[in-house]
């Protein structure tokens, strides 16, 4: 299949989903992510500290903005969007005082805040748009995570979806990381 007819496919799919999960009441947002943060965490539990790289939701995103305070040993990591279409990863411990808005209006770290070397990321919380079962991730178009994801060679990928992000199947591209684990909110 040509690249312009997956990306046209990949358009179309993203913006579905996107309305779909616009939708939501706020109730059942609110439901599902707690859900998918009592799922996270077995992979949080323990004292030794990891180096967890998160991300602030955007409002019909999965917050896990909690973890923070349930699960204070560990180390939170946020990422900046850079020039090329590049992430970089910082420490962040006090949302509030380290968040500003960033590209686009999400939530980014102050550029100031220590750095992550990808090789020292423990556990990545990757966010997406949609996914199958067997960890095919549709993403926001941008190519951030799939740039990202492969210098982090010691890391375990998860990713967390409501129910109306699940698909069967999803254009996929060469480039295109695999999550290894996809949580669902509400299937056991």
């Amino acid at each position: 299949m040509p690249e312009t007819s997956t990306a046209l496919l990949k358009q179309k799919l993203r913006g579905a989903v996107l309305s779909r999960l616009k939708a939501l009441p706020d109730e059942t947002r609110a439901h599902y992510s707690a859900d998918l943060r009592t799922r996270l965490a077995p992979l949080l539990s323990g004292d030794t500290p990891l180096n967890i790289c998160l991300f602030a939701p955007l409002a019909h995103e999965v917050d896990l903005m909690p973890l923070l305070k349930d699960h204070p040993q560990h180390r939170y990591h946020f990422p900046l969007c850079l020039p090329g279409r590049k992430l970089a990863f910082h420490l962040v411990r006090n949302p509030v005082e380290d968040l500003e808005p960033g590209v686009l209006g999400i939530l980014a770290p102050k550029p100031a805040l220590p750095l992550l070397a990808p090789e020292a990321a423990d556990l990545i919380i990757v966010p997406g748009v949609a996914f199958t079962k067997d960890g095919n991730r549709l993403g926001y178009g941008g190519g951030y995570y799939d740039r990202y994801l492969p210098l982090c060679r010691q890391a375990r990928l998860v990713s967390t979806a409501f129910p109306e992000q699940m698909q069967d199947t999803l254009p996929h591209d060469i480039h295109d990381c695999t999550i290894p684990l996809i949580l669902t909110a509400g299937k056991r």
